[in-house]
């Protein structure tokens, strides 16, 4: 697919992110892929590849469960306990068969970002480090200090990924809830990955 058409497609896909989220879900929805796409220019990946996973992510965040749990159960992956206690999050594996089903979009990196954007995969390659990134830190996030946001930022990009994973799971632990085992997967994945440097 050349960029032309790959623009058209985002359009699409904008248009369609457009119609069925709540206005700030889709302003978050423009503020990742704005994010995304800088710092796929930051770390040398296609930024429209970029932009398109990010303004995609959430397309399926308004699915009802049914819908959600249809979808997602097209791409060959068991839907986990997590999964099925709370359907909503699955949107990013619904998302990823939508957009290969209404779209047309195959590219396995931009459909392994939107699907892993939620929990994270340890296979992760750089734009799905990027979105994952991207989503948690976004300029309209509130509750995140503006000077940990900075020291994310400044940091590579496995760096970057580690720290939103440690923030990530925190947050969660603090109040109670479950983390997904592939989420501590992958953060111990990059801590191998650091020691080995």
């Amino acid at each position: 697919m050349n960029i032309d058409e790959l623009k058209q497609i985002t359009e699409k896909v904008n248009l369609y992110a457009l119609g069925v989220l709540s206005p700030p879900r889709y302003e978050h929805s423009v503020r990742v892929a704005v994010l995304v796409r800088e710092l796929c220019l930051r770390f040398g990946v296609e930024p429209c590849d970029g932009y398109l996973a990010g303004i995609a992510h959430d397309m399926c965040k308004s699915g009802k469960d049914r819908w959600l749990l249809s979808l997602a159960s097209q791409d060959g992956e068991p839907v986990k306990a997590i999964e099925l206690e709370k359907p909503a999050l699955l949107h990013g594996r619904a998302a990823a068969v939508f957009l290969t089903n209404e779209f047309g979009i195959i590219d396995p990196s931009v459909l392994g970002a939107v699907k892993h954007h939620t929990f994270g995969s340890p296979d992760m390659d750089a734009l799905g480090k990027i979105l994952f990134v991207a989503d948690k830190i976004e300029p309209g996030r509130t509750g995140l200090d503006s000077r940990y946001r900075e020291k994310i930022l400044a940091s590579d990009l496995d760096g970057m990924t580690r720290l939103v994973l440690e923030d990530n799971i925190q947050y969660l632990e603090t109040r109670g809830k479950s983390v997904s085992p592939v989420t501590l997967r992958m953060l111990e994945s990059l801590k191998k990955r650091k020691k080995g440097t």
